[in-house]
């Protein structure tokens, strides 16, 4: 996990630079440095990647052409589109390659990325698609390379058991390559693939019905990864505590000191998100290195997404966050067994009960709580150009 963190620091702190004074896109806040690490734990994750961005690109621009969708919505097509494209990919090339494919989780939690690259693509303004193109690729050639210098076998020996395995490990292609395979356990999978698929389904429609609802977001599929973390350890929710905390706390800091904002300071919650779950790893009994690297990401997201919401709307966000947990922590509980670690081991009326008790009073409180905007109507009614007082 050491390497693979390195590595995604440093890719999030160089868009975060690229960004501050190019004012580039480069595919998305976290595109290069999570893609940069899935593709040194498994090479065929760029050229699926890469497919699946120019069929995402070309598809959301025919789906704007042809209907009125912009906005968020916009984000939301380019989003799935690009999540089944990797999927479908990895199906047939677990049918044409059986024994080439492993069915390991890198090529499916990285599927979210080519919606994402193809929606800022779509973003920049024409003129600056080249520029923003060679930037990102010099960025993540930059990171893979450092990356595959420093997956060594001497490097290996001296730290590669440091810190759970990521790309040390015997299912890394990097490893395997560079002769680097450091001997350790290697966690089982959370369950079966289409499982997984389904329930980050639901993760993303209950979070969209939230935003839709409330007008507050709790992230994409944030909350669902979370319970799928937590039945395989309860230290990966602890781990996301304290670096959502963190994370948090750093972005307050840096914000109130240099005012940045925006993607630049996504950037930067992520870098920070991630170092502390790196941190953390030294300490607490985690063995799911690419969890835990991946609930530093998510941290520094929902860390930026607690930040950027307004104080008076802040705590119906950690409501309906909880909410939204607690639904998804019964949906993974009822189709996926929890390992020895995770949460939840005893599972009947009781448990199901506390969840819905607890959805029910977030969502009534978080209601109570709710203000609302004035109609548009009641804007222009006001407003001194249709000769109302201005009040």
């Amino acid at each position: 996990m050491l390497v693979a963190t390195l590595v995604a620091t440093l890719g999030f702190f160089g868009v975060a630079a690229i960004t501050q004074l190019k004012g580039l896109r480069i595919g998305g806040t976290v595109v290069i440095p999570t893609l940069a690490v899935y593709s040194l734990k498994e090479f065929v994750a760029l050229p699926v990647f890469l497919v699946s961005t120019v069929v995402a690109y070309v598809i959301l621009r025919s789906v704007k052409r042809r209907t009125l969708v912009y906005g968020r919505d916009e984000f939301v097509v380019a989003l799935v589109v690009g999540s089944i494209l990797p999927l479908a990919a990895y199906l047939g090339l677990r049918v044409l390659f059986p024994d080439q494919i492993q069915p390991n989780s890198v090529l499916f939690v990285g599927s979210i990325l080519p919606g994402l690259a193809a929606f800022n693509v779509q973003q920049t303004k024409p003129e600056y698609r080249r520029q923003d193109l060679v930037y990102a690729t010099g960025l993540f050639v930059g990171i893979v390379l450092l990356g595959a210098l420093l997956v060594d076998p001497w490097v290996a020996r001296r730290v590669g058991d440091l810190t759970p395995l990521v790309l040390f490990s015997r299912t890394s292609d990097i490893a395997l390559l560079r002769d680097a395979v450091v001997t350790g356990r290697l966690a089982p999978q959370i369950g079966a693939r289409m499982v997984v698929v389904a329930l980050l389904g639901v993760g993303f429609v209950l979070a969209e019905l939230v935003r839709r609802q409330f007008g507050i977001r709790i992230g994409i599929v944030s909350l669902a990864l979370l319970a799928l973390f937590g039945l395989t350890s309860r230290w990966l929710l602890v781990l996301f505590a304290f670096s959502l905390v963190a994370a948090l706390a750093a972005t307050w800091l840096v914000h109130h000191t240099t005012l940045l904002y925006g993607r630049v300071l996504i950037s930067l919650a992520c870098g920070i998100g991630v170092l502390v779950a790196l941190a953390l790893t030294l300490v607490l009994p985690i063995e799911r290195g690419f969890s835990a690297l991946f609930v530093g990401v998510l941290a520094g997201v929902d860390a930026y997404a607690a930040h950027a919401t307004p104080p008076v709307e802040r705590r119906q966000q950690f409501l309906l966050a909880v909410a939204v947990f607690a639904i998804m922590l019964v949906c993974v509980r009822l189709v996926i067994t929890p390992f020895e670690a995770g949460v939840l081991q005893t599972f009947g009326v009781v448990e199901v009960g506390v969840a819905a008790l607890v959805v029910v009073v977030c969502l009534l409180i978080a209601r109570r709580w709710r203000t609302t905007s004035p109609s548009d109507e009641a804007v222009l009614s006001a407003s001194v150009l249709s000769e109302g007082d201005g009040a």
